[in-house]
């Protein structure tokens, strides 16, 4: 009966204009609805996801964004990775790279947090917000393999097929490495989202003035601010910055 209510009252409203939308998805909404016409402006063909954690960022694309286009994520820490894998098993569009990205080849130590969505090449830093004490500490560490953007895209471009890629970073403090090792891919990249710091969770980590600075150098301009979190007091911690590549924008 209450689905049978739920679903007249979404006609009526849709018919007048208007979409109802739970107070829990409101957060992602307007980010979704604005990667859906940026995507497809682009004329998007892949999804760089780095930093793919448990696979969120996927999900959000598939259900929120309703893009069915090619994924592929870099996850480096190995239970994640695993699952990940065996999760793409279901979505044939799914690629799961097993390693990092960063400013150069090689191997590297990564923290694992408590909370693994934390996890960072990066020492936390909970002195300025508090509110991640307990979940923002190392719980063991993982020695894993760093590549560059440079070196594997035209491998996966040539393995997978494809033509414009969006990038999406989120690294925990380590975005910034990822696009330094980048400068040669930038320029075919048609759009980007970053995750940029306003207080910093991580130690050395970089400030959001820097990472604008930076892609406005490599001809990036922005098309969204996009809040990720606050603390208890309300204030921005770090939100997601979306930026559209001059040229392609141009052409």
């Amino acid at each position: 009966m209450l689905k049978i209510v739920k679903d007249s009252v979404l006609k009526v409203s849709r018919s007048l204009g208007y979409d109802i939308v739970p107070l829990r998805e409101m957060k992602e909404r307007d980010l979704a609805l604005h990667l859906r016409q940026l995507l497809a402006h682009a004329e998007i063909d892949c999804v760089l996801d780095v930093g793919a954690n448990a696979g969120q960022y996927r999900d959000f694309l598939r259900d929120k964004v309703h893009y069915d286009g090619t994924i592929v994520s870099f996850e480096p820490v190995s239970k994640l990775s695993a699952a990940l894998r065996e999760r793409s098993r279901s979505d044939r569009c799914w690629h799961v790279e097993s390693y990092a990205l960063g400013s150069a080849d090689g191997t590297m130590p990564i923290n694992v947090m408590a909370s693994d969505q934390f996890s960072s090449f990066l020492e936390p830093d909970n002195v300025r917000v508090t509110d991640y004490v307990g979940l923002n500490e190392p719980s063991h560490s993982e020695i894993v393999t760093v590549r560059t953007l440079d070196v594997v895209l035209p491998v996966l471009q040539e393995r997978i097929g494809f033509d414009r890629p969006y990038l999406k970073i989120d690294t925990q403090g380590f975005d910034m490495e990822v696009l330094r090792g980048a400068g040669d891919s930038l320029p075919f990249v048609r759009a980007l989202q970053t995750e940029a710091s306003i207080i910093g969770i991580y130690k050395g980590m970089p400030g959001y003035m820097d990472t604008l600075r930076y892609l406005d150098e490599h001809g990036f301009d922005v098309t969204g601010f996009y809040p990720v979190s606050r603390d208890s007091t309300l204030r921005l911690i770090e939100f997601d910055c979306v930026m559209i590549n001059r040229a392609a924008c141009a052409s």
